[in-house]
């Protein structure tokens, strides 16, 4: 066994794997304790367990980097993993200093060494394509309701004034009104005060349409991005390396069938 065969093992071993993901959290709590102010003692050491975890991980990225060859940048968490520990060893001094800050990136490696986080990670990006377009109609339902509030409320009083007295002031209003941030007591009682009781239909209506409907809408295209990669029903991404490697194990199951069959 060559050199290379014992660092893909190595790489492969389950042990391996645990004591790493063990590092990262460790990792990631130090980076967050450095940020408390500690007696010098304290960072010092803070500082000396990030430096060692460091070089583990430096090592680590060798160990599958000889072990995997080229292999290892046709796997996208590879490349991540390979970015966030590239960035970590940018220096303490000088004009690439801020990048150190890019350091507590490294506790997002708990999502490349863990299949279930990759799964919702992937479920997320092949969803952006659905919320992309439920987004651009939220912007519209919402600028069609900023612009009736401009028009019914802004010489309603002072509330109206200040939360409506213009098409910028609207938005952003009713985007606090969506997000359910004090819409009631802190905008919607004061434009019911100074307009009467029907504001309020304006305001349920907005909720309704938006927080409600558009929340539900958002939560649907997920799900059914997971459920799709879960199934294995397409062909992109993780999903669709599973149906090809399921298709080549089909025809090999076939040619075996084949030559037994004419060997008879």
């Amino acid at each position: 066994m060559n050199y290379r065969e014992k660092c893909y093992q190595i790489s492969e071993n389950l042990k391996f794997q645990y004591f790493i993901l063990i590092l990262i959290v460790i990792n990631a709590v130090t980076i967050g304790l450095e940020t408390f102010d500690w007696p010098d003692e304290i960072m010092d050491t803070l500082h000396l367990a990030d430096t060692i975890i460091l070089w583990i991980f430096i090592i680590e990225l060798v160990i599958r980097l000889y072990g995997h060859s080229y292999k290892f940048f046709s796997d996208p968490w590879n490349n991540f993993d390979f970015v966030i520990i590239l960035v970590s060893l940018a220096p303490t001094t000088g004009p690439l200093s801020t990048l150190r800050v890019f350091r507590v990136f490294r506790a997002l490696r708990l999502v490349s060494s863990m299949p279930e986080m990759q799964r919702m990670v992937e479920a997320m990006l092949r969803s952006l394509r659905g919320i992309a377009a439920i987004s651009w109609l939220l912007c519209i339902v919402i600028y069609v309701f900023s612009v009736l509030a401009t028009m019914m409320f802004s010489d309603g009083g002072p509330a109206g004034e200040t939360y409506f007295g213009s098409l910028g002031l609207s938005l952003y209003s009713l985007f606090q009104v969506m997000t359910l941030e004090s819409w009631s007591n802190g905008i919607a009682r004061l434009i019911i005060d100074e307009q009467g009781w029907w504001a309020a239909f304006f305001f349920v209506s907005f909720i309704i349409s938006t927080s409600f409907t558009f929340l539900n809408m958002f939560i649907a295209v997920f799900t059914n991005t997971m459920a799709s990669i879960e199934e294995g029903g397409d062909d992109e991404g993780i999903s669709g390396l599973i149906n090809e490697l399921r298709d080549e194990v089909a025809e090999l199951k076939q040619l075996i069938l084949a030559n037994n069959d004419n060997e008879e």
